[in-house]
């Protein structure tokens, strides 16, 4: 094991917040662990969190995890496989059966164009290997890495391979970054006209800058703080008044409502309600 790695271990800090994108959260933490941590303060910029995902469900049937879509790239490690996960524009679901661990990290929206260096937007809705990016992800590396049997030591290897790359900051991450952070605080910047009023930026401009660096237009990103709002409160509430809901996240028509909340999560939000109160599908 490397000085490198020696070093590395409990310098990363959880989270601790729970991750708002998985669906029936409560059903979920019953059949897997995740764990996330912060990056280191050189990828910080690039990074929003590494992530682990423990499990053994031997002598139990396989479970089906669900996950929103988020704005962000994903790449992850197991034994067998690493891959590189673009935006999703519909929910994501991946299988978990027998025993595992995968190793992965989440990119801030915009944070992976540094490394991938084409438009993010080649990568929506599409899974490819590790080495198309990173060459050196063989074999080895992947039994290396998952050899550690270490949450911070996998991660501290995970950074290493990042920070290997040299990605640098350019002005247009920290632009699309300021209207991030703006809009997740500002519940009222609800349309991309908003936005570029907000920020002095043409539509085309702020159309261009996404489709680059994130992988998907503002307005799609703007659409998904809405619904997450809702699941939370699907989640939250016994009996969630839709249409005060829809009211309140700002649509006048409530079949708009449906319509969006179904395509981001794959049910309308009667169905997630009771797919949640029931354990249905899982």
């Amino acid at each position: 094991m490397s000085k490198v790695l020696q070093k590395s271990a409990n310098r990363f800090q959880k989270k601790a917040r729970r991750h708002k994108g998985i669906l029936d959260p409560a059903n979920a933490a019953t059949h897997f662990q995740l764990s996330r941590y912060l990056p280191s303060a050189d990828l910080a910029p690039f990074v929003e969190h590494h992530w682990t995902i423990h499990w053994d469900l031997r002598g139990q049937p396989p479970y089906i995890s669900e996950v929103l879509p988020h704005s962000s790239v994903n790449f992850a490690f197991t034994v067998d496989r690493a891959w590189i996960t673009g935006v999703t524009t519909g929910i994501y679901q991946y299988e978990v059966k027998d025993v595992g661990t995968i190793v992965g990290t989440m990119f801030k929206p915009g944070g992976f164009h540094p490394f991938w260096r084409q438009p993010i937007v080649m990568l929506t809705d599409k899974v490819v290997d590790v080495t198309e990016v990173f060459p050196e992800v063989d074999e080895d590396f992947r039994h290396a890495l998952l050899g550690l049997n270490d949450d911070e030591l996998m991660v501290a290897k995970v950074e290493e391979l990042l920070t290997a790359r040299k990605p640098a900051l350019d002005q247009n991450m920290a632009l699309i970054d300021s209207i991030l952070e703006t809009v997740a605080a500002d519940k009222d910047l609800r349309t991309v006209e908003m936005v570029t009023e907000r920020f002095y930026v043409s539509g085309r401009t702020i159309q261009y800058l996404f489709q680059k660096y994130v992988g998907v237009g503002l307005k799609w990103v703007l659409m998904r703080y809405r619904l997450l709002e809702a699941v939370e409160l699907a989640a939250q509430l016994q009996e969630p008044n839709w249409a005060s809901v829809a009211a309140d996240l700002g649509y006048s028509h409530q079949s708009h409502f449906v319509n969006d909340f179904k395509k981001l999560v794959g049910k309308s939000p009667l169905q997630y309600t009771q797919t949640i109160r029931t354990g249905e599908g899982k």
